[in-house]
């Protein structure tokens, strides 16, 4: 039976991002299944790499955050951290006004390879859930194909993102052209999603 203050602080730990405090609540008796697994959910929406990676390690149950063909395939547990990041669900503050226009603005001045050279994975998936948030329908599907695109030929490695930019050149500008030919103007967008405080 585990101990309901450790759990609690396992869960605390995991909205926080503390790594020891987790690791102290574990050896404490925390069940890192508790709460029909809510460790590892709160620790996969704020996030917490290093924290999903020890609570999967200590046998925490992943699959009810993964997509079902994602469940059935073993696969590393960096890659498994990964997907579970890539699972998680979206959090409207992160729509934010100042970081849609300058993403938007490095898109347009660079092309989407932005997304992949200049940004972390996380801000760059961040920004295509913003714009299916704000109801961007045609930049969000250029942006989410592209990022698809890039993991499924690159995983989550930034050294082998350049070199693949280079050879789809011709691609990744007509990434670029779709993006800028979208008829939507997501300054409206973003201050009428945030004016009906969704």
């Amino acid at each position: 039976m585990s101990d309901p203050t450790a759990n609690r602080t396992l869960e605390l730990a995991c909205t926080v991002g503390s790594l020891d405090d987790a690791l102290e609540a574990i050896e404490e008796g925390a069940d890192v299944n508790h709460n029909h697994g809510a460790p590892l959910f709160l620790s996969i929406v704020n996030r917490h790499r290093t924290l999903i990676a020890l609570l999967l390690e200590r046998g925490a149950d992943a699959v009810p955050y993964l997509p079902k063909k994602k469940a059935r395939v073993a696969m590393p547990r960096d890659e498994l951290v990964e997907e579970l990041i890539a699972a998680a669900p979206y959090d409207p503050r992160d729509v934010k006004r100042e970081q849609i226009e300058e993403i938007d603005s490095g898109i347009r001045d660079e092309g989407v390879g932005f997304l992949v050279t200049r940004l972390e994975w996380d801000s760059a998936t961040r920004f295509r859930d913003a714009l299916n948030a704000i109801g961007a329908g045609s930049r969000h599907r250029c942006v989410a194909e592209f990022l698809q695109w890039v993991r499924s030929e690159n995983g989550f490695e930034r050294e082998s993102v350049h070199a693949f930019l280079n050879q789809n050149e011709g691609a990744i500008s007509e990434y670029r052209e779709r993006y800028i030919a979208a008829d939507e103007d997501l300054i409206a967008l973003v201050n009428e999603y945030c004016e009906s405080g969704s």
